[in-house]
C-alpha cells in the first residue's frame, strides 16, 4: 500500500511541474522603452536595473504578478532617474495582449537635467590648517549634470583627505541638497566636522612577552611627533604582522594625550608559536618516492631571527638545506641570510656529493611580494658524468643578482594574479676544471579567472635561462640546464628533454627554454579537475637555437583541496616518445599546483 501511494505521489508532483511550467508560458512577455531614444546612456542603466528584463526566461505564473514585477520596475526607474538627475522624470507601465507573449512598455520622460551649482562646504570647528581639495578634484564642477553617486562619493573622499590631514575623528555630517527648479540647479552643501587634529606619541606595546621589545621599536616606520594618518598605522600593522610572530595585531590611539600634546599608539599582540614541524612525500614514476620533512624557528633569539631546516630522502637522492635570516639587518625590512645545503644525486646524467654555502643580502622591493637579492655563494662539488665515465672534483664561486615578484593570491594554489623571477649570476672557478661564465635566469607565471566562471582558471607558465662566456662541455655536468621532469616537462623523465649522447644519457645544456599551459576547473569544494599541455627542451648551446623542435607532453591531473593545499595527481603522456629513451607516460604526485 506505501508503495502505491509513493508511486502516485511521484506522478501528481510531475504533473504539477508540466502545469507549471505550461502556466509560465501562458504569461511569457517582451519589454520595450519608450521616450529614450536620444538618452542612449540612461537606456543602457534602466535595462541593467530592470526585474522584468533580468527575469524575462522566467515569467510570472499570472497577469498580477506580471503587473506587479512592473510596477517594481516603474519605482526603480524613478529613483535611477533621480540619481542621473532627472528629477522632474517621469515613468510609466503598461501591459497590452490578450495572449502570449504579452507586450510590457514602458514609457519614459526624463524631462530636464538638473546641474550642479558652485557645492558649499562648512568646516566645525574651523581650522586653518585642513587644506580641502578642489571641487574639481572631487569631481563635482560647477554646470556638469548631477549624478547622486558622484555627490556621495565626494563626501566619502572629503572625509579621507581631513583623516590624511591628521583629524582621525573627522566626520561627516548631515548633507543637505537643495534644488532650484527655475534654474534647473542642485545645490549641495557638505558638513564636516573635523574634532582634534593629532600628532602620534610614543607606541605602548603590550603582548610580546617572547619578543624582545626594541626589535619591535626598530619596526616602527615614523617617529614621535608626525601628523596622524591612516598608512601610518597601516604601515605599523604590517611591519609587526610581517614579522611572523603574531596571530593578533590591534591599534588605537590612547585615550588622552601625552603631557607634550602628543598622542600615544596603543598596540595590542597576541603571539603566535614560534616553532613549526612540517613533513610531506612525493611521487613520480621518473623519480619514485620521495619524503621530506621540515622545523623551522621563527624567534630564535627573541628578536625575529628565523631558522629553517628542511631534509628531502628519495631513492635517488638526499638533501639538506637550511637557512638563518637575521632581520632588519643596518635598515629596517632588510634581511641577512646564511644558506647551506648538502645534496648526495643519482640522475640520469651524473651521480655527485655536493656542499653550498651562501650569505647576502634579502630586502623587499616594489611593494608587497617584491623582494631583491645579493648573495655570495661557494659550492664544493664531487660528480661522476655518467656519459664519459670521467669523475671531477671542484669548487666554484658565484654572485646571484636577483629580483622576484609575487602579485598572486596564494603561494600553492594561486587563482589570479601573475608571478615573475629573474636572476644573473657570474660564476668563476676557485679550484678545479670549471670555466668562467654567466648565468641568466627568467621565470614567470600567470594566473587568469575565466569571466563568468568563478571556477575556471586559465594559468600558464614560462622558463629561459641562458648561459654566456662558455661552452656547454666547460661547464660542470652538475650545474648545466635540464629539462624533463615534473617541474619543466612533464611526460618525459628526469632530465630527459636534454641534450643526450649515443646511449641515451644526458649530457645537459647551456640554455632552456619551458613553457607550460594549464585549464584548471574546480568541480565541487573539495575536487578539481587540470588538462596541461608542457613543451620545451635544454640545448648544447648558449642560447636556444632558432629552430627549437620543441618536445611536448600532454595530460590529466585531479586536484583534493585540502586546507595546506591542493594534493596534485597528474599523468602525462609525451608527444613525441622516442624509442628507448621515453617511457609510455609519467605519473607525480605532490602538494601544490604545479606552478
Amino acid at each position: 500500500m506505501f508503495f502505491i501511494l509513493f508511486i502516485t505521489n511521484i506522478k501528481l508532483s510531475t504533473a504539477d511541474d508540466i502545469n507549471s511550467n505550461q502556466q509560465q508560458k501562458l504569461f511569457e512577455y517582451r519589454v520595450t522603452f519608450q521616450g529614450l531614444e536620444q538618452h542612449a546612456e540612461l537606456a543602457d542603466l534602466l535595462r541593467e536595473i530592470a526585474v522584468t528584463v533580468k527575469r524575462q526566461k522566467d515569467p510570472p505564473i499570472s497577469r498580477f504578478l506580471l503587473l506587479r514585477r512592473a510596477h517594481n520596475d516603474q519605482k526603480l526607474f524613478i529613483n535611477a532617474l533621480k540619481s542621473q538627475g532627472y528629477f522632474d522624470g517621469h515613468a510609466g507601465v503598461a501591459i497590452f495582449g490578450r495572449n502570449s507573449p504579452y507586450e510590457v512598455i514602458f514609457r519614459i520622460e526624463p524631462k530636464t537635467r538638473y546641474h550642479l551649482a558652485d557645492p558649499i562646504l562648512r568646516i566645525t570647528p574651523p581650522d586653518a590648517s585642513f587644506k580641502p581639495p578642489t571641487w574639481a578634484k572631487l569631481g563635482l564642477v560647477q554646470g556638469n549634470p548631477v549624478e547622486t553617486a558622484r555627490i556621495i562619493k565626494a563626501e566619502t573622499d572629503l572625509l579621507q583627505h581631513a583623516l590624511e590631514q591628521g583629524y582621525p575623528w573627522a566626520k561627516a555630517g548631515k548633507r543637505r541638497v537643495r534644488s532650484q527648479p527655475e534654474k534647473q540647479l542642485i545645490v549641495v552643501e557638505y558638513l564636516l566636522e573635523l574634532g582634534r587634529r593629532v600628532q602620534l606619541g610614543s607606541v605602548r606595546i603590550q603582548g610580546n612577552a617572547g619578543v624582545d621589545e626594541s626589535f619591535l621599536r626598530r619596526r616602527i616606520p615614523w617617529q614621535a611627533g608626525v601628523w596622524y594618518h591612516p598608512k601610518r598605522l597601516d604601515e605599523t600593522r604590517q611591519a609587526l604582522v610581517s614579522t611572523g610572530l603574531f596571530s593578533l595585531v590591534r591599534l588605537q590611539l590612547a585615550k588622552n594625550p601625552d603631557p607634550q600634546g602628543f598622542w600615544p599608539l596603543e598596540v595590542e599582540l597576541k603571539e603566535r608559536k614560534h616553532r613549526t614541524w612540517r613533513a610531506g612525500a612525493a611521487f613520480s614514476t621518473d623519480r619514485g618516492a620521495v619524503l621530506n620533512g621540515g622545523w623551522e624557528h621563527r624567534n630564535l633569539r627573541n628578536a625575529g631571527e628565523r631558522l629553517r631546516t628542511e631534509a628531502n630522502l628519495g631513492i635517488a637522492t638526499m638533501t639538506w638545506n637550511s637557512s638563518y635570516d637575521i632581520p632588519d639587518f643596518r635598515q629596517r625590512g632588510q634581511k641577512l641570510r646564511f644558506s647551506g645545503k648538502f645534496e648526495q644525486a643519482v640522475e640520469e646524467a651524473y651521480e655527485n656529493i655536493s656542499m653550498d654555502l651562501g650569505a647576502g643580502l634579502v630586502r623587499p622591493l616594489f611593494g608587497p611580494g617584491g623582494e631583491g637579492s645579493l648573495t655570495l655563494n661557494y659550492r664544493l662539488s664531487n660528480v661522476l658524468e655518467l656519459s664519459t665515465q670521467r669523475e671531477k672534483s671542484y669548487s666554484v664561486a658565484s654572485m646571484p643578482l636577483g629580483v622576484s615578484l609575487d602579485r598572486s593570491n596564494d603561494p600553492l594554489d594561486p587563482s589570479h594574479g601573475w608571478r615573475f623571477s629573474t636572476e644573473i649570476a657570474p660564476h668563476l672557478a676557485v679550484t678545479g676544471e670549471s670555466a668562467k661564465y654567466l648565468r641568466w635566469n627568467n621565470r614567470g607565471s600567470v594566473y587568469y579567472p575565466w569571466p563568468g566562471i568563478s571556477d575556471l582558471v586559465l594559468a600558464g607558465r614560462g622558463e629561459l635561462d641562458v648561459t654566456f662566456g662558455a661552452e656547454r662541455d666547460a661547464i660542470p655536468v652538475d650545474s648545466r640546464l635540464y629539462a624533463g621532469g615534473g617541474s619543466s616537462l612533464r611526460g618525459y623523465g628526469q632530465q630527459l628533454a636534454s641534450p643526450l649522447d649515443a646511449t641515451g644519457k644526458p649530457m645537459g645544456g647551456a640554455s632552456l627554454l619551458a613553457l607550460s599551459t594549464e585549464v584548471r576547473y574546480r568541480l565541487t569544494e573539495s575536487f578539481g579537475m587540470v588538462a596541461f599541455v608542457d613543451a620545451g627542451r635544454a640545448f648544447a648551446a648558449t642560447v636556444p637555437a632558432k629552430e627549437l623542435n620543441l618536445l611536448y607532453g600532454t595530460g590529466l591531473g585531479l586536484r583534493y583541496i585540502t586546507p595546506i593545499g591542493p594534493l596534485r595527481l597528474d599523468v602525462a603522456l609525451p608527444m613525441q616518445r622516442r624509442d628507448q629513451v621515453d617511457a609510455a607516460f609519467q605519473f607525480y604526485m605532490s602538494i601544490g599546483q604545479a606552478f
